[in-house]
């Protein structure tokens, strides 16, 4: 029988601190960018919000990671990274004008890279290769449920209690600080034998080893990021667009702890490549669904593709994290956290522009098509190299 993964060192104090700091970014998403525009920033301040902190979310997953943890180890540096996510947040409470919450966002920008990279780099130190898929998929719950349950709550939220009360609840991040710590200290236990940095490639090298996950990653990423900020056109009344975005995220539940569990037992290149190519029909089905008339026919079409788009987003973010420490090898588990990690945020980011201005120039629908042939290419190139790849390693006696 194989060990329980909620048993195994670590495990518990990585969720923990993950689920702490996920609950703290997904209450003040939706409303940072909402108290600026009630502030009199408009639209242009309350999107300077949210790229101001994704923005410093990866320039410090790039840049800064990896040198705090040379530096001052790890125990510091994630319960610095909680820390940095929670503590600013009341900050933006005191004032709505924009610089107070672009300064609290960029600080938790910080936090929020700390933690990302830290989190998936812990995964990779502490359990083992045959079970780390049901540990992604694990890490990926820990991520969905407090979308599932903050984002939405989070207007409603405010209606009852206001801006002041939801904005300071970002502070249920530094509930993550111990576990952070305690995290921190089986990392160091586990990599004190360990030379530091034998055998460690650079960036460069990581990403030509694992650029099939990272290519995956930034697909899929862009088609929920262009969801995520297109909803309410796409689905053209808000209860609607509500409806689809909570089946986005809900699909996206399962399909993540599922995506890594079943890696476990199938590995990454079965699941991959034929999940992008499926996803890439809901991609064309919500394109399908945006030249529709109005009426029960369209938001039938939008809804089905929305949940085909979201089981692929769902799964696919657990099987590129997998397949993304697997093919970098041990030594790189750092590297590969940082780049997963950063493309995701890059996707996301991705996702909103390019398919904005491809509808600026030729409309919703065509914009949502070419995304659907784009990520079919995509899979088609994978599932070639994954062939040829498989091929090469029989032909040379390997498994």
């Amino acid at each position: 029988m194989q060990e329980n993964v909620l048993r195994m060192p670590g495990m518990v104090p990585i969720l923990a601190t993950f689920a702490a700091v996920m609950s703290s970014l997904s209450i003040l998403l939706p409303a940072s960018p909402a108290w600026v525009t009630a502030g009199g920033a408009g639209a242009s301040g309350a999107g300077l919000v949210t790229a101001t902190l994704m923005g410093v979310t990866v320039l410090t997953q790039l840049v800064a990671v990896r040198k705090m943890l040379t530096y001052i180890g790890w125990p510091v540096t994630v319960c610095a990274g909680t820390l940095f996510m929670g503590l600013p947040s009341p900050l933006q409470a005191l004032s709505s004008d924009l610089w107070v919450v672009l300064l609290s966002s960029a600080l938790r920008g910080i936090g929020f890279g700390i933690v990302t990279v830290c989190g998936s780099t812990a995964l990779s130190i502490l359990i083992p290769s045959h079970r780390r898929g049901t540990a992604v998929g694990l890490y990926g719950l820990a991520a969905a449920i407090p979308q599932v349950i903050f984002t939405p709550l989070a207007p409603w939220l405010i209606e009852v209690l206001g801006y002041g009360f939801v904005l300071s609840s970002g502070l249920i991040a530094v509930v993550g600080a111990p576990f952070a710590w305690k995290l921190g200290r089986l990392v160091e236990e586990q990599t004190s034998a360990e030379p530091s940095g034998e055998g460690v490639d650079g960036l460069g090298l990581v990403i030509l080893r694992i650029w099939p996950a990272l290519l995956t990653l930034t697909l899929i990423t862009a088609a929920g990021g262009a969801f995520f900020t297109f909803a309410t056109e796409l689905g053209y009344t808000p209860a609607l667009a509500t409806l689809a975005l909570l089946c986005l995220t809900a699909v996206g539940v399962p399909t993540r702890l599922y995506g890594g569990s079943l890696t476990d037992r199938w590995g990454t290149r079965i699941l991959m490549t034929p999940i992008l190519g499926a996803s890439s029909v809901g991609i064309a089905g919500i394109g399908i669904s945006a030249g529709m008339e109005e009426g029960s026919s369209r938001a039938t079409v939008f809804i089905v593709s929305t949940v085909i788009l979201g089981i692929g987003y769902g799964f696919l973010q657990s099987v590129s994290m997998v397949r993304a420490l697997a093919d970098a090898g041990a030594k790189n588990g750092a590297g590969a956290a940082v780049l997963w990690n950063s493309n995701f945020d890059i996707g996301t980011g991705l996702g909103g522009l390019a398919v904005g201005a491809m509808a600026q120039v030729a409309g919703f629908s065509v914009a949502w098509w070419i995304w659907a042939v784009l990520v079919l290419a995509g899979a088609v190139v994978m599932g070639f190299g994954d062939m040829k790849s498989s091929a090469s390693r029989r032909s040379q006696g390997r498994c």
